[in-house]
């Protein structure tokens, strides 16, 4: 299990263990959070890209609990 710390440097990072040359290598079997990634404000994506309606905030700090109960993040 990785250290709050060591997850934190990653999300931060946006560094991901599956990230390859030509994007996700296990982008069939990828976790939620990455499914989610790009859909919220707080997992917003840095390079601008987005869906058109972005999901309810009240939705969003949901997954916000969950992730922070799981300790899910992108690692």
């Amino acid at each position: 299990m990785k250290s709050d710390l060591e997850h934190d440097v990653a999300l931060a990072n946006l560094s991901c263990a599956h990230l390859g040359e030509g994007g996700c290598e296990v982008y069939v079997d990828r976790p939620i959070i990455c499914r989610l990634f790009g859909t919220t404000p707080r997992l917003s994506c840095p390079n601008g890209m987005r869906p058109a309606d972005m999901i309810d905030v009240r939705i969003e700090q949901k997954i916000e609990r969950f992730f922070r109960e799981v300790r899910h993040v992108l690692v």
